[in-house]
């Protein structure tokens, strides 16, 4: 009789088909900077459309995450010239320890995705908050919510709205663990939504919250991407700086330092 594996025991099976890193990209090198000096990263509340669930007045809906992909190197062209020629890359197994999940893309036309709509508009109808299986059944929608993208949708984006195929994306999402004692929402009211300093505001919020940051450590870092030669001067300079961290990691971090313009010649 064939035995189970125990699967808490398993190690992580190298990927054949996706990048074994998960990056994270910036269009600003001092986004990077705060990231490494910090060694962490901040969620910051994002607007997702949910219009292709067909939920009755519930388009939209913004709340904190850290968004990654897991696309290989040969293929991040698009990617970055999308989000910037900045980013970091983090050791994939930390991500699944760190409780990074990927998300799940949503066809339209499936019936998922009818049983999620028709579950979701029987749980917003229900108005008795009183009964805690109700809230529990809510709880446990709105955490799958988060972590879903239709294949195709739109997205906003420094103030417009652009239509992307989400699978490209190859996401992983990160949402922190908000509790009634950080005294702030996980879903910003829809009353803020397309409201930027809204936004921000809540953002700042967890900012002060170190608990809700995505920690890591030196070990961690794959790679440290930079868009050409003069930003990798000034990071190799920035690294070395740093007084919270030790002479010799200092050093390992400059020699993950990669320059996109330069791996671009090659993809």
């Amino acid at each position: 009789m064939l035995q189970e594996k125990n699967i808490e025991n398993e190690k992580y099976i190298p990927s054949k088909q996706s990048a074994n890193v998960l990056f994270k990209f910036m269009k600003k090198i001092e986004y990077l900077k705060e990231i490494i000096s910090k060694k962490a990263i901040i969620p910051r509340y994002y607007e997702e459309s949910i219009d292709y669930l067909n939920i009755e007045s519930l388009n939209k809906i913004v709340f904190p995450m850290i968004c990654f992909c897991d696309i290989n190197l040969s293929k991040l062209d698009g990617h970055v010239y999308y989000y910037g020629k900045f980013g970091i890359g983090l050791n994939k197994t930390w991500g699944i320890n760190s409780g990074i999940q990927p998300i799940h893309y949503i066809n339209k036309n499936s019936s998922i995705k009818e049983d999620i709509s028709y579950l979701f508009s029987k749980a917003l109808n229900n108005i008795d908050d009183s009964d805690d299986n109700i809230n529990e059944y809510r709880n446990y929608l709105l955490s799958h919510l988060l972590f879903m993208k239709p294949i195709i949708g739109s997205m906003r984006r420094e103030g417009k709205y652009d239509s992307k195929n989400f699978t490209d994306e190859k996401e992983w999402r990160f949402i922190p663990n908000i509790k009634e004692e950080h005294g702030i929402d996980l879903i910003i009211p829809q009353k803020y939504l397309e409201n930027d300093k809204a936004y921000n505001s809540y953002s700042d919020g967890i900012t002060q919250i170190k608990e809700l940051w995505l920690h890591f450590d030196v070990c961690d870092i794959e790679y440290l991407m930079v868009e050409n030669e003069e930003y990798r001067k000034e990071l190799i300079e920035f690294i070395l700086s740093i007084t919270t961290i030790e002479e010799l990691d200092k050093y390992i971090l400059i020699s993950k330092i990669v320059v996109y313009d330069i791996m671009n010649k090659d993809w």
